[in-house]
């Protein structure tokens, strides 16, 4: 696949998400059109900030995985399932220091566009957030 089609998808599925999720959070809004101008900036503000924060932590969470923050506690539940297993226990255990390299080898990259896309959301919800307040 190039890479302006990959860039596209992965763009493209958070702009889908951040627009679905802000479409959801104005539909819950009953009356948005009866509305002041005023609240309608408020409501506009929560549902791009609500995806945009979803996608920044998303962002996080990737990284911290990334990282190697969760690497013991897989290892240690990989360890223990293999021990309830009937006849994995008799198996020669990997070592911790196998795993962790097994895992260097296999972490994810291209996970930058999670900031950017909720960053953006981020912009767009104080946009609203000023114009709320400006007009209020």
């Amino acid at each position: 696949m190039s890479k302006a089609k990959s860039m596209l998808i992965k763009y493209g599925s958070c702009t889908a998400f951040t627009a679905a999720m802000a479409a959801v959070h104005v539909a819950l809004n009953r009356g948005f059109a009866e509305m002041e101008t005023v609240q309608k900036y408020r409501v506009l503000c929560d549902a791009f900030s609500i995806p945009g924060l979803l996608l920044v932590l998303f962002g996080v969470l990737v990284w911290l995985i990334n990282q190697g923050s969760l690497d013991g506690i897989s290892y240690a539940v990989r360890t223990g399932l293999r021990h309830l297993i009937p006849g994995g226990g008799l198996q020669q255990p990997e070592s911790y220091w196998d795993y962790l390299e097994k895992r260097k080898q296999k972490r994810i990259r291209g996970y930058g566009f999670l900031f950017l896309a909720g960053a953006a959301a981020l912009v767009i919800s104080g946009v609203f957030m000023a114009l709320f307040y400006w007009n209020r």
